[in-house]
């Protein structure tokens, strides 16, 4: 049944494949060489000999979250509980200067600074919202916040179009299941739909 709502959750976004669509050069950039990259990269056979029980979801998030780490050589990776150490293991292989940073509850977090650039990893809920926006007030031009779960309920879209339509989040990609969010001054706001 996973495999047939993937599918169909595919065919449904087909008109934004690899970048068509997105005018400004740097988000198609992003999108076709970080989001979107096919090619194997070179830690990801020796990460699946590593992790070999992970689902084709779980594996396709991890390796984005490998690109991600390698786009902005994240100085910290920051988490709310529970940690996921399968994405951790792919974010440390593509930077291994970057450190782990986990808060057992999103209030922890919203007390922090935090050093930039980072790699935050979110869920997309009610919880989180606090944090998620604390963490854009303190993002660096290469700093990206990785919402969760953007579609999984009524609750999860209403916060998803929330943190779009908030001010410092300048460009967000709604990836259906997960939202990338970055922030910079050099661009209009604006939010794109990539079929991932």
């Amino acid at each position: 049944m996973k495999r047939w709502k993937r599918a169909m959750v595919w065919l449904g976004r087909i008109g934004h494949c690899r970048g068509f669509g997105v005018q400004s050069p740097s988000a198609y950039r992003f999108v076709r060489y970080v989001i979107n990259e096919h090619a194997p990269y070179y830690a990801y056979k020796d990460l699946a000999l590593q992790l070999p029980h992970a689902d084709g979801l779980t594996r396709k998030l991890c390796k984005l979250y490998f690109r991600l780490s390698n786009y902005c050589q994240a100085v910290e990776y920051v988490e709310v509980a529970p940690p996921d150490d399968m994405a951790w293991q792919y974010v440390h292989a593509a930077c291994h200067k970057t450190l782990r940073r986990t808060f057992d509850d999103a209030d922890a977090l919203c007390s922090q600074a935090f050093d930039t650039p980072f790699l935050a990893r979110m869920r997309c809920c009610e919880q989180h919202m606090a944090a998620v926006r604390h963490l854009l007030a303190q993002s660096s031009e290469m700093s990206v916040v990785v919402v969760e779960g953007i579609k999984e309920n009524r609750d999860a879209k209403s916060c998803w179009e929330s943190l779009t339509s908030a001010e410092e989040a300048t460009v967000t990609y709604d990836l259906y299941y997960c939202g990338i969010i970055i922030t910079t001054k050099r661009r209009y706001k604006h939010n794109y739909i990539i079929n991932f």
